[in-house]
């Protein structure tokens, strides 16, 4: 027997091992293989008795009793790996705990995983009516004995056997003496590594669905019980009930014996969510996302793997979450680009293989959002997915006025009108936020008598100043170093801080309202374990205004948030992407639907110095349908999603000479009469960690995008690595069905 064995390395190719005599190897097995001199772990993924045309290495061992990747996810991996351009093992990579990759020793061959937690506890045995005749007895010649069965019983009966040694300094021979005596028992037990364990759900919520929400059940449930593919776009204005609507419809998917994934586009909304969908469904929830440490991961994917779990929660890699009998995925605001992967292979988009896995599984896909990313909009418009509408906010509750104060007749950072209306909101004693997407303390520093402006040595950005410390930080690639006194470039001793950031804002804020209790949410601030829960859970108890980036403006339902204010409109305007104007409506609506949530009214105020460009236009009434209108009449005019697809193909290398030609000679190859070829030119980040970049642009259909590259790259891919220079295709997420 031969296997086939997809390796996490960039080949777009699988290798043949020979299986030996007697082992039962299949699809899904994770074995050690020799590679190039090392010890690799790989993955079956085809087994034949089919031999090849040379001579092959056998296998060096089965890491695994049974196999690690059921079938579905070999199907889905393979289907990343031809879309996205990347090899079958780096697809496969991505949808395992990292734990599972880690390199063997190339002299030892134990199979390499995540370790299990597995710990020892001491268990009373007798009633307290016999306990207390034993403590007399104890009480005088063993005190240590007595002491341990004192503990145990006022604990409930059970303690962990290093707790004892720990806390109480109750050894290990104490512990024995009293299983020997049959009092206690000291078992052994394999511990689930879960942070999530002990946060509470929130009750459910019985009160009666809308007719909306009615509807939006109904298509659901129809693909459901009949078992066929259905993506479903659910456009609900914000408040409007469509968490309800997941609850319910994951409800019933797990009533007719099928498993569910929730995709949620931040880290920061987990806990919320997690709340809610405990409330729900108890300990059959499983949390997956990247900010777990490597064994809590590996523990909620062995849950989930093992039917123990039925229900995912989590981020972007959460898609290829191995639940049995997968019936339904939850895409929550499906519109975020954080569901792209956008900095190593392969480069998936979430929201695109969720919908693909439900068509491959027969099941349904939900695509959730109040403002649904134009591919998704123009998909239901032409009927490859179902829309459904939920227009109004539940309870009847109105959406919050927006008012647009033009910050070219005003003064930074605070307009009079939002100085006014925070300050309003704070004696009522109700909260704020306060959207700024950029952090920092400003965006660059500069010097008044050259203008010169300090840049990061590694990459072609100025670098952000940061108060704390009084550091210049490239964001980028995390370059840093003091603010000098002086100016290199002339000497000046004037150098000011240009632009604004959140700690910029903060400030402001603390001088302004002294009194205010302030939450800051950004990189910074969140950079530690759990930063995101303790911060939300600070606003909910004791904050008043909560600040800070886009993270804020994300699924986040405060009933006491009455007001919301956006001290930059423009910062996500002047982004050189075609999606701009998309992004900073989005966001504009998203953040403006926090407020209002309650019985209390909600208001917004959006600061700006282009109170007449489109986003904000259509932002200010909630109008999703007439900003779509316009934009998607733009976009077929020029040729972009959804109308083609694009791919932008990256190269990178040390030698900047070396970058541009490598970029000419691909951009040259790919010229066809079937696709536009835009480029080679610098890419908008001309030099990032050291590295230049170059890019190329092709714009068609996806037949001829992978046929073009799949050319140009056969005959080109070894000129490229001879120069030193790195070649990454990346397709754009246009939701392709």
């Amino acid at each position: 027997m031969y296997a086939q064995v997809a390796l996490p390395i960039p080949l777009d190719k699988t290798f043949t091992y020979e299986v030996p005599h007697g082992w039962n190897v299949v699809p899904g097995h994770r074995v050690l293989v020799r590679f190039r001199g090392k010890v690799r772990t790989g993955f079956v993924v085809e087994v034949s008795d089919s031999p090849p045309n040379v001579e092959v290495s056998p296998i060096l061992d089965i890491v695994d009793p049974e196999p690690v990747l059921p079938e579905d996810l070999l199907h889905l991996t393979r289907w990343v790996a031809e879309y996205y351009l990347c090899s079958w093992g780096e697809a496969i990579k991505a949808a395992v705990p990292s734990g599972l990759f880690r390199e063997a020793s190339a002299r030892k061959l134990e199979g390499p995983r995540p370790g299990t937690v597995r710990v020892r506890t001491v268990r009373l045995r007798v009633p307290k009516e016999e306990l207390d005749l034993r403590l007399a007895e104890l009480e005088a010649r063993a005190p240590r004995q007595a002491e341990c069965l004192r503990v145990l019983w006022e604990r409930g009966g059970e303690v962990r056997l290093s707790e004892l040694e720990g806390r109480w300094r109750i050894g290990r021979d104490s512990v024995r003496r009293l299983q020997a005596k049959g009092l206690v028992d000291l078992v052994e037990e394999e511990v689930v590594r879960d942070p999530f364990a002990e946060v509470r759900g929130e009750p459910p919520d019985e009160s009666p669905l809308t007719s909306h929400q009615e509807e939006a059940l109904r298509v659901v449930q129809e693909a459901l019980e009949g078992g066929f593919y259905r993506t479903v776009l659910l456009w609900g204005v914000t408040g409007s009930g469509k968490t309800r609507v997941y609850l319910e419809a994951m409800d019933r998917a797990l009533k007719l014996g099928k498993g569910a994934i929730v995709l949620v586009p931040e880290i920061s909304l987990t806990p919320q969510t997690v709340r809610r969908f405990k409330g729900w469904f108890g300990e059959q929830v499983a949390v997956l996302h990247s900010g777990l440490s490597e064994g809590e991961r590996y523990d909620a994917w062995r849950m989930v793997r093992e039917g123990m779990r039925r229900i995912v929660i989590g981020a972007r890699s959460a898609v290829f979450a191995p639940v049995p009998d997968l019936g339904l995925i939850v895409v929550d605001e499906e519109h975020e680009t954080t569901y792209k992967q956008y900095d190593t292979s392969p480069r998936y988009n979430a929201r695109d293989v969720a919908v693909v896995r439900m068509k491959m599984s027969k099941g349904v896909a939900i695509l959730g959002s109040a403002t649904p990313s134009l591919e998704s909009y123009y998909n239901a418009l032409k009927g490859k997915f179902v829309l459904v509408r939920l227009p109004e906010r539940i309870r009847g509750r109105p959406l919050p006025e927006v008012e647009v104060v033009d910050m070219r007749k005003g003064r930074w950072p605070f307009s009079d009108l939002l100085l006014e209306k925070v300050r309003e909101r704070l004696e009522r004693r109700e909260k704020v936020i306060l959207l700024q997407n950029r952090r920092g303390y400003a965006a660059f520093v500069q010097c008044p008598d050259c203008g010169h402006v300090f840049r990061c040595p590694h990459c072609r950005v100025s670098l952000t100043y940061h108060a704390a410390g009084r550091n210049l930080v490239c964001h980028y690639c995390g370059f840093r170093k003091k603010v000098p006194s002086s100016c290199p470039n002339c000497g000046g001793v004037h150098l000011r801080p240009r632009g604004l950031g959140t700690e910029r804002v903060e400030e402001a804020l603390e001088r302004s309202f002294p009194e205010a209790e302030v939450v800051r949410m950004d990189l910074d601030t969140t950079g530690r374990k759990g930063a995101h829960w303790r911060l939300l859970d600070r606003f909910w108890s004791e904050g008043d205004v909560l600040l800070g980036t886009q993270m804020v403006a994300k699924g986040l339902d405060y009933p006491e948030v009455t007001l919301v204010g956006v001290v930059s409109a423009d910062v996500s305007l002047s982004l050189p992407d075609f999606r701009a104007g998309e992004r900073t409506f989005q966001l504009l609506t998203q953040v403006a639907g926090r407020t209002g949530r309650g019985d209390l009214p909600g208001e917004v105020v959006i600061q700006t110095y282009s109170p007449k460009e489109r986003a904000i236009r259509f932002a200010v009434n909630h109008d999703f349908e007439g900003y779509a209108e316009e934009e998607l009449r733009e976009r077929k005019a020029l040729g972009y999603p959804p109308f083609k697809r694009l791919l932008l193909i990256r190269f990178r290398g040390k030698e900047e000479a070396e970058v541009r030609q490598v970029a000419e000679m691909y951009g040259e190859a790919l010229k066809s009469d079937r696709i536009e070829v835009l480029g080679p030119a610098e890419a908008p980040l001309g030099r990032l960690r050291g590295y230049f970049r170059w890019q190329v642009l092709l714009k068609g259909d996806h037949v001829s995008l992978h046929r073009a590259w799949a050319e140009a790259d056969g005959r080109l891919r070894p000129e490229a690595r001879r120069r030193e220079v790195t070649v990454v295709p990346d397709m754009d997420p246009v939701g392709m069905l």
